[in-house]
């Protein structure tokens, strides 16, 4: 049979053509992988005709090789080889001492403190978190977005495929010593991520992020690098000089709960938030939220870090922290109900001026003891942990 077509319907089948072949090729853009130059796919969109999230597989599966599991899909020949699989074993013992000091007792405290630590669905946010989402998650699991905030540059999540297999190794194994702190003590130490985070390859906070998600069971959706425009409303673009964010889609193994990270490198001094009230306006968009503070340096006991100070007293519903975020009088003035736990009675060296003897007094006072059985912030030193719980009375 012929099929005979007018010049119009001509022209419309041309113009069908080109429009679908420009949405494939936005599509295609969009889900590229992050190298530079294009935006990462945010693919958390839900899939209409299975009713589960899509898995952005290339990223999935390179948190997978870092975080010394199997890949699906890519990288697979990498798994072979005695280095990852050196690495592997590596990985498997340090997490158990994670699973055995700190995510395990974490989880049984929660428990045990459900007015601490609810199952609440709104935004945690966590200031000075480098690339902590160890602690976020273990104290926040149910978090729909999490909001965190640190001077680390984000980075880029390397690829098996585009480096020397000898050179990845090495990133590897990077990334590992980078997790010492963190995985040992339970904080990231602030001078050792300078040197650790700003190498060749391993060049900021994401690769690490994307290793304790994944470790933690989820699987990520799409990767999103991002600015803030003068209204604090995120603007998605290539990684480069205006880039300071990365957003992280991601689910947990039932492929039902999407679940949204967001990285900011910031300094949130007063003197930048003067020049960039963009940031506390985007914080500030998320409505409701809980905060948490750890291993904070006791930089808001300074005049110079009074913007963030204030607005967490201002606008957060309940906040957890250790005694090196808000100074314990500053919640005793402004009406917050207050749960003290664990011991203290010093502080490191390093921060030595900072004690605050009015919380010594206040947690030795306590007619119920509540004991803190994991390690968390800087007393770990001396075998001492302290938590404070605030919850605003109104």
């Amino acid at each position: 049979m012929f099929h005979f077509f007018t010049t119009n319907s001509l022209l419309s089948r041309g113009l069908l053509i080109i429009m679908l072949f420009l949405l494939l090729s936005c599509t295609q853009n969009q889900a590229s992988q992050n190298d530079g130059s294009k935006v990462a796919g945010d693919t958390s969109s839900v899939n209409p005709n299975r009713g589960r999230l899509i898995v952005d597989t290339i990223n999935d599966d390179m948190a997978a090789v870092i975080s010394g599991i199997e890949p699906l899909i890519e990288c697979k020949g990498i798994t072979t080889d005695k280095g990852w699989i050196t690495y592997q074993q590596h990985i498997k013992a340090d997490w158990k001492l994670v699973e055995r000091s700190k995510t395990g007792p974490i989880s049984r405290w929660r428990e045990k403190n459900p007015d601490v630590v609810s199952t609440d669905t709104s935004t945690l946010f966590y200031p000075f978190a480098g690339a902590d989402f160890l602690y976020a998650h273990a104290f926040f699991p149910d978090a729909t977005s999490y909001v965190m905030i640190g001077l680390e540059p984000i980075g880029q999540l390397q690829r098996c495929d585009q480096m020397m297999k000898k050179d990845f190794l090495s990133y590897l194994e990077k990334i590992r010593a980078s997790l010492y702190y963190s995985d040992v003590l339970g904080f990231f130490r602030t001078k050792s991520m300078e040197t650790d985070l700003n190498q060749q390859s391993l060049d900021g906070t994401l690769p690490l992020i994307l290793f304790y998600l994944r470790k933690m069971g989820h699987r990520l959706s799409g990767i999103t690098y991002f600015y803030l425009d003068s209204k604090g409303k995120v603007m998605p673009c290539s990684q480069d000089t205006t880039t300071i964010g990365v957003k992280v889609s991601f689910f947990d193994s039932t492929y039902t709960k999407p679940q949204t990270l967001y990285y900011l490198s910031y300094d949130l001094s007063d003197k930048n938030l003067k020049k960039h009230p963009e940031l506390l306006q985007f914080v500030k968009s998320f409505g409701r939220q809980v905060g948490f503070l750890k291993a904070a340096s006791y930089l808001m006991f300074n005049s110079n870090f009074q913007m963030i100070r204030n607005y967490l007293l201002d606008q957060e519903a309940s906040i957890l922290q250790d005694d090196s975020g808000i100074p314990y009088r500053l919640f005793k003035s402004s009406g917050w109900t207050l749960k003290l736990f664990g011991t203290y009675t010093k502080t490191i060296d390093l921060f030595k001026n900072k004690f605050q003897p009015d919380l010594q007094s206040a947690i030795e006072k306590e007619t119920t003891k509540h004991d803190v059985p994991f390690r968390i912030g800087y007393n770990v030193k001396f075998n001492e942990t302290n938590l404070l719980f605030a919850k605003k009375k109104h």
